[in-house]
């Protein structure tokens, strides 16, 4: 007859079970990663980054002098430059009816460094749920590929389909597909590039994959008029007076 009093402490423990399995749950696994790329986990131990290894929430990705690509359980991929630190802060899906519900969440962190991000699940259909932090902005989406730059002269990040927002204290703006926005700082409103387009980017913190240029439209050839040639008078055929 003690079970009952027993019952309580049981459920305690099988909660407190399932908040430990979800924050020790997969975000993502390594698709790739080449040079001295690393991950580093929540208590400060860093391993070497594999190709099939697992990230957790909590832990920091940072690539070196090397290259990493991810793939998220929602199916987002992001593909990490030379010299780019990234940290998953919170991440959960659970995988529902083949989409992402209202506990789901993609919370993430550029802390410097380049990267290009193809939104899964999670952005696609809840996107109030996906966020990516940066020092001088955060950046949300609606069902987006998008890359990111960050450095000492603040963010830059260009939409390459669909549309990002980025905000921070001083007020939002938003970019349209192939439009870059930039952000000095945290009290600076992010702006639109003018011209739009991606910007020029150097060696070493390039975005991967870039679209291909637009194919430029060859200048008109000149119509070629055809010659006349000299036109000789033909007199009517004549059929007779009865004509």
């Amino acid at each position: 007859m003690r079970l009952p009093a027993l019952l309580p402490p049981l459920l305690v423990l099988c909660a407190l079970s399932f908040v430990s399995f979800e924050s020790r749950a997969e975000a993502a696994n390594i698709v790739f990663a080449t040079g001295s790329a690393t991950v580093v986990g929540k208590d400060g131990a860093s391993r070497k980054a594999e190709r099939g290894s697992t990230l957790e929430p909590g832990e920091t990705v940072d690539t070196g002098d090397g290259r990493a690509q991810l793939r998220f359980r929602d199916g987002a991929t992001i593909s990490l430059q030379p010299g780019t630190q990234f940290r998953v802060e919170q991440f959960r899906f659970s995988e529902q009816a083949g989409g992402a519900s209202e506990e789901d969440r993609a919370f993430m962190r550029l802390i410097k460094g380049a990267l290009r991000a193809v939104s899964g699940l999670i952005g696609k259909g809840r996107r109030e749920q996906y966020r990516m932090d940066t020092a001088v902005g955060t950046i949300g989406i609606r069902g987006t590929e998008y890359g990111a730059h960050l450095d000492d002269a603040g963010l830059r990040s260009t939409t390459y389909v669909g549309l990002i927002e980025i905000c921070n204290d001083a007020g939002c703006a938003q970019a349209g597909p192939g439009q870059t926005l930039v952000v000095p700082d945290a009290g600076t409103r992010p702006r639109l590039l003018p011209g739009g387009g991606v910007p020029a980017l150097t060696p070493g913190a390039a975005m991967p994959e870039l679209p291909q240029p637009t194919q430029q439209k060859m200048p008109e050839q000149p119509l070629q008029v055809p010659q006349q040639m000299p036109q000789t008078y033909t007199p009517p055929a004549t059929h007779g007076p009865n004509y």
